[in-house]
């Protein structure tokens, strides 16, 4: 009788062995495993002010999207006649803008906004030239 009961105590105690369902062990997930994704859907924000250093272009341009890539390129083509900041145009004083969806780069859209001193005087001008070159108006 002795014998059989250290034979079954001995197998229990090879199939706990076994199992090793320790807190923390090797078969528990690392926080690798366990890593966000990367949020994909932050939008990224740039402009290009041409009213800065050119009173003659009375022209702001919004850049975004959610590629960095997208925005550093727009932000390295923003000339010295003009002044980048991480943020959209200050809109205020604005007739419109033409927004156009640009696929490469990851993506984004440019929104060219119009200020009267553009030479443009109305909204209707401003969406005509939106109409004229293929891109969608926005209002101020």
């Amino acid at each position: 009788m002795i014998i059989k009961r250290l034979g079954i105590l001995g197998g229990a105690l090879l199939l706990l062995a076994a199992c090793n369902q320790d807190l923390g062990g090797a078969d528990m997930a690392t926080p690798e495993d366990l890593a966000m994704p990367e949020d994909l859907t932050q939008t990224l924000k740039g402009s290009c002010d041409l009213r800065k250093y050119s009173p003659a272009q009375q022209e702001c341009r919004d850049y975004e999207s959610a590629s960095s890539s997208f925005i550093t390129t727009y932000k390295g083509t923003c000339t010295t006649a003009a002044a980048w900041q991480d943020a959209l145009c200050n809109h205020t004083g604005a007739i419109g803008g033409c927004r156009t969806n640009i696929p490469n780069l990851g993506g984004g859209t440019l929104v060219q906004w119009y200020f009267s001193q553009s030479g443009l005087m109305t909204q209707a001008e401003v969406q005509a030239k939106c109409t004229a070159g293929g891109q969608t108006f926005v209002a101020p």
